[in-house]
């Protein structure tokens, strides 16, 4: 259920808000794959950007620990300053039950959840990278069951 590219840059001329998983931020600060990369940059990592970005704690959170243990708590720390600059991050409080919901009914990580929430609370896509958790009939089921835009950027 990976969207190509070029349903991607649709999706992203159509939006206003958007949440990137945090797949996709670690993507685009650390791993730098070119495809996923220019598309980030194109669209949403530029001054003029018309696309909001929003986040939670979770991903900030994972991102922290992740650079952290990859490249050193220096980067960890520089990744998140870098990352305030550009996102905006809703108080956990908004979106625990809806997370709370989504993880009761389908069996992904909590940090998903979170994500799908606040997708859900914004009505915005969310982007997660092709992950073994996130097959296209469990996709297709979430987005049916609680009205989101859940979407895979593939690599």
């Amino acid at each position: 259920m990976k969207n190509s590219l070029e349903r991607i840059k649709q999706i992203l001329n159509e939006t206003k808000m958007l949440i990137l998983d945090t797949s996709v931020l670690l993507c685009y600060f650390i791993d730098e794959i070119q495809d996923i990369n220019a598309l980030l940059e194109q669209y949403i990592f530029k001054a003029d950007s018309k696309i909001t970005l929003y986040g939670h704690n979770l991903i900030k959170t994972d991102l922290f620990y992740i650079t952290c243990r990859l490249m050193g708590i220096n980067e960890a720390v520089n990744l998140l300053n870098n990352l305030e600059k550009i996102k905006n991050s809703i108080n956990d409080s908004w979106i625990y039950k809806k997370a709370a919901n989504i993880k009761c009914k389908f069996p992904i990580a909590i940090s998903y959840c979170f994500s799908i929430a606040l997708a859900n609370l914004l009505d915005c896509p969310v982007f997660f990278l092709p992950e073994q958790e996130l097959q296209a009939k469990l996709i297709e089921n979430i987005n049916n069951t609680f009205n989101t835009k859940i979407h895979l950027i593939g690599i």
